[in-house]
């Protein structure tokens, strides 16, 4: 997976010549356009891209978007974003699910995406693609904090290398991802992972990278 900036169809069509396997159209990187996004529909490669709530979501995948991730701010090993975007997605959805069918139309002009995709949640109580966790996660209880909040699967980035043992703590939260509900083995994963990276608030962050790429 390689990342292209928002809006950038230009690396994404270099990232998609050179064989890169999925491509991560992502608010880290600072945006190339700050009002829209690429075209996903041209390309061949998957695109991954963040959404903090189900309207950024649907859009993302009205243009192409393979896979949603939340879009927790990375490297900080705050998880904080990560929960709440999750969160927004989840009540968002019971909403859609919630509502009539007639109300519908009128639920995807407020959401400014396309009915098809708003009928699609509303019968299926989930997006239509998988929406992964992203941003802090840092450790095996983290994962599978997301993972009881309903996520398909779980982002670790490079902030885990801030930790005191890399290699042991990704494998942990590998095993986490799938043994979610076992506490158990949650807490002998916890016991013997190196010593946890230094955190970031995201209080003491200048600029939140999730607010980019609405």
């Amino acid at each position: 997976m390689a990342k292209c900036r928002i809006g950038h169809f230009a690396e994404a069509q270099i990232l998609e010549a050179i064989e890169i396997d999925y491509i991560d159209e992502s608010e880290v990187l600072s945006p190339a356009d700050d009002v829209y996004h690429v075209d996903k529909t041209k390309f061949r490669v998957p695109f991954v891209c963040g959404a903090k709530d189900l309207g950024e979501a649907l859009r993302r995948i009205a243009e192409g978007a393979s896979m949603i991730r939340t879009k927790g701010e990375p490297s900080t090993g705050d998880i904080v974003q990560a929960v709440r975007h999750m969160r927004m997605m989840n009540s968002q959805i019971r909403h859609v699910v919630s509502l009539q069918d007639d109300e519908l139309y009128e639920e995807a002009k407020r959401l400014q995406v396309p009915y098809e995709l708003v009928k699609q949640v509303h019968d299926s109580g989930r997006l239509p693609v998988v929406n992964f966790a992203a941003g802090g996660v840092a450790t095996p209880a983290d994962a599978a904090l997301m993972m009881q909040l309903g996520a398909e699967g779980v982002f670790v980035g490079s902030g885990i290398f801030k930790s005191g043992d890399p290699k042991k703590r990704a494998a942990a939260i590998v095993q986490a991802v799938t043994n979610y509900k076992d506490a158990k083995l949650l807490a002998e994963l916890s016991s013997s992972i190196g010593e946890v990276m230094v955190g970031i608030n995201e209080q003491e962050i200048a600029i939140l990278m999730a607010e980019r790429g609405k």
